[in-house]
């Protein structure tokens, strides 16, 4: 199970985003348009994944979407204002990983068929999973991808297209961090999702690097409260 990318809710514009996370240090870029769900992101890739920064582009269309991610982020603007919101995780083919979901007796929204229009006008196309379940003061479990490529060809093209600037390459992404009413129960409760052995304690590590850390919040929403970027020396 691979680490793809982590979800903040903004009420700003991808123009806007990516000059904010630019003038701190981590270049990024607007990315484009969700047509079918009215929303539209800003991306910072670093070499094991990226974040995306999500808004809503078209409130008429987002505010009566079925897709799990833009009601998850209509709901939490309402509530809650900008923050940080969910994870998306790569565990290879998603009908394959969905079997053994639903062999668990763990229910979902079927493979969904997915796509964005670039900055530039390019349609990019993918697809999703997301488990069945109703947003609300729990954490919101994650959401799978699959891009149809290998990993290694998705980051050259990234590369090769200037989606990515080369200097990101200096960037990892260590820990995303989620603050819960019980980290060790949240911790056994996600492994058990992404069919992993239960951990030891409040920890998931992922096969490219990043560590999924779960730790005591206060009232309120359990949420992703903070994930964890570094540069490494000599780049």
């Amino acid at each position: 199970m691979k680490f793809d990318h982590a979800v903040y809710f903004s009420d700003r514009t991808p123009a806007e985003d990516a000059e904010r996370w630019t003038f701190r240090g981590m270049p990024a870029a607007p990315g484009g348009s969700h047509e079918n769900w009215g929303t539209q992101n800003a991306l910072f890739y670093a070499e094991n994944g990226y974040i995306e920064s999500l808004s809503i582009e078209h409130p008429d269309i987002a505010g009566v979407s079925g897709h799990p991610l833009t009601r998850l982020l209509v709901q939490d603007l309402e509530h809650d204002g900008p923050g940080w919101g969910t994870l998306c995780l790569r565990p290879g083919d998603l009908h394959s990983f969905e079997e053994g979901l639903l062999s668990r007796g763990i229910r979902t929204s079927g493979v969904l068929d997915a796509s964005r229009r670039t900055a530039d006008g390019e349609l990019l196309k993918w697809k999703m999973l997301f488990v069945e379940e109703e947003p609300g003061e729990s954490l919101p479990l994650p959401f799978f991808i699959d891009w149809g490529i290998p990993d290694e060809k998705r980051l050259a093209g990234l590369l090769k297209s200037g989606t990515m600037p080369e200097g990101n390459r200096a960037f990892r992404i260590e820990t995303c961090t989620f603050q819960v009413q019980d980290p060790v129960r949240a911790a056994v409760r996600w492994a058990e999702v992404l069919g992993l052995e239960a951990p030891e304690a409040d920890r998931i590590p992922l096969e490219n690097g990043v560590d999924l850390v779960f730790v005591q919040g206060g009232p309120g929403r359990e949420r992703l409260s903070g994930v964890e970027v570094v540069r490494e020396t000599g780049h």
